[in-house]
């Protein structure tokens, strides 16, 4: 019988997804909270900058190289389960 690694992938994959959402969701509600109603001043300028683009970076790594990884971990996955049936996958 074959080890379930796609369906054990699938459901890590789902968690990770989740997460992703989470953290842009988290992301957006702070920045829906800067501009001038909230803080003004060069220290505001300042932190805004910086949150921006720590944000801006977060927000890039959920894009495109989390769905690689992902694909990674579902492509690998559908190898060892063939490979734990006894079939390969090559």
């Amino acid at each position: 019988m074959p080890i379930p690694y796609v369906q054990e992938c699938n459901e890590s994959m789902g968690t990770v997804s989740s997460a992703a959402t989470d953290i842009e969701e988290a992301i957006q509600a702070v920045r829906d909270l800067l501009g001038a109603e909230t803080w003004t001043g060069s220290q505001a300028t300042g932190w805004e900058t910086d949150f921006n683009g720590f944000a801006t970076d977060a927000t890039n790594s959920l894009g495109t190289p989390l769905d690689e990884a992902m694909q990674e971990c579902r492509d690998n996955a559908a190898e060892w389960q063939a490979e734990s049936a006894g079939t390969g996958a090559n």
